[in-house]
């Protein structure tokens, strides 16, 4: 690494309070190194073996964050939630959020053609980063790190998600783009009267668009309104050409 590399990482770094230096600092690099830039430099390492730890390591802790703080929460809602949380997409947006893509190495085709803004990309540059901390500067770091700069943000976004009209958006683009309305379908209840789960299906024209589940019908109808807005993005949105390239 060149000076200018080494003073780019440590202010990246100095932002969520870790320090590295040495060794350190240059596993912290390799986290940030994309396939693409290392075939090109016909470099003997990139960061997907980091990305595998880091992976793992932010997994744990979201299991664990998400057991603590949501008690009444059965293992499906759990399951859901960790889902939402660290999906690449969710970790992709909380990486741009932490100016990783401004830092990540990408090949000049990456480059080109938006790569190194791309969701999965940096999402998988920001687990490899988790995985070279945890490495190179131990559990507690690592676990501070994780937790304070992106499960929690990522929870909090999925919570305030939670709130959201979906039902009334999805809705109003139907009927924009369809001419007719969402129909809900009740799929089936689980549970005691006091623990009561709602599974919901919803219907454009007759095709499926999504499901949802919740403690109340209302809330599973706005689970599946959700889901059903980004089969919408995929399903009636014209591409973007970045997402043509991608």
């Amino acid at each position: 690494m060149d000076a200018e590399r080494i003073e780019t990482l440590r202010r990246f770094l100095e932002q969520f309070d870790l320090h590295a230096d040495g060794d350190a600092l240059v596993l912290i690099d390799i986290a940030l190194t994309h396939r693409s830039f290392a075939f090109e430099r016909q470099l003997s390492y990139d960061n997907e073996r980091l990305e595998f730890l880091g992976d793992a390591v932010i997994g744990l802790l979201a299991a664990e964050h998400l057991y603590r703080r949501y008690e009444n929460a059965r293992e499906g809602e759990l399951s859901k939630r960790k889902g939402r949380v660290v999906s690449r997409t969710a970790l992709g947006r909380q990486a741009r959020a932490m100016g990783l893509d401004e830092v990540v190495c990408v090949g000049r085709g990456e480059e080109r053609t938006g790569g190194r803004h791309r969701p999965v990309l940096v999402g998988s540059a920001l687990e490899a980063l988790v995985g070279a901390v945890y490495v190179a500067m131990g559990w507690d770091a690592a676990s501070r790190f994780v937790r304070r700069h992106i499960i929690e943000p990522l929870d909090a976004i999925a919570g305030a998600e939670d709130l959201a009209d979906h039902k009334s958006l999805l809705q109003e683009l139907v009927q924009k783009h369809c001419q007719t309305v969402p129909e809900y379908r009740l799929v089936r209840e689980s549970g005691p009267d006091h623990q009561k789960r709602f599974f919901v299906e919803v219907f454009v024209q007759g095709e499926k668009w999504g499901e949802g589940t919740g403690p109340r019908k209302k809330a599973a109808e706005n689970d599946a309104a959700r889901a059903a807005l980004e089969f919408f993005k995929r399903k009636i949105e014209p591409a973007s050409p970045q997402q043509a390239a991608d």
